[in-house]
């Protein structure tokens, strides 16, 4: 009885890696030819920009998280043909991020389709070390970790020159 059973998931096993094994594959191979993909990491926190609950969903807020080397966490920077200037498209969701209602100080980001709006784009400001301030272009509002905490929400403040608006790209090309 137990060579029997072990007999069938033996062939269910070779099934799936029959049936999956060239699509997985195939999606490794693409994944290691992203270019500019990185995780968004936060200077004083340590967390990267992520959308919440890695939802698909429109309106879903921009967080703060964990670094890991997942899609989710990992954003391809798509350069718009203006010095140091990206469209930032979230590698799981394929989808960017924009502020969430009307522009002012401590309005949320929220993840949307892309295009349409050049409220999409985000000016890198580079600063010593590797660092970066993030900047929506054409205004002066920052990208701003509410917190030094996991899940904190993502907001847009005027320049203060503190880490919680200083961020690192960190080189991605993960596999899940």
């Amino acid at each position: 009885m137990k060579t029997a059973i072990i007999l069938v998931l033996t062939l269910i096993l070779v099934s799936e890696c029959i049936v999956l094994g060239p699509r997985l594959y195939k999606d490794y191979q693409k994944k290691k030819q992203y270019k500019n993909t990185f995780a968004i990491v936060n200077v004083q926190s340590g967390l990267a920009l992520r959308p919440m609950n890695a939802n698909y969903r429109d309106e879903v807020p921009l967080i703060t998280y964990g670094l890991h080397d997942w899609e989710c966490i990992t954003w391809e920077m798509i350069g718009i043909n203006e010095p140091n200037t990206y469209l930032l498209k979230n590698l799981y969701t394929q989808k960017t991020f924009q502020p969430s209602g009307e522009l002012r100080e401590e309005v949320g980001l929220s993840q949307q389709s892309l295009g349409g709006t050049t409220l999409q784009y985000w000016e890198f400001i580079e600063k010593p070390n590797g660092i970066f301030l993030i900047r929506l272009k054409g205004h002066d509002l920052y990208l701003t970790a509410s917190s030094g905490k996991e899940n904190a929400l993502v907001v847009l403040r005027q320049l203060q020159n503190s880490e919680n608006q200083m961020w690192k790209k960190v080189k991605q090309n993960p596999f899940i």
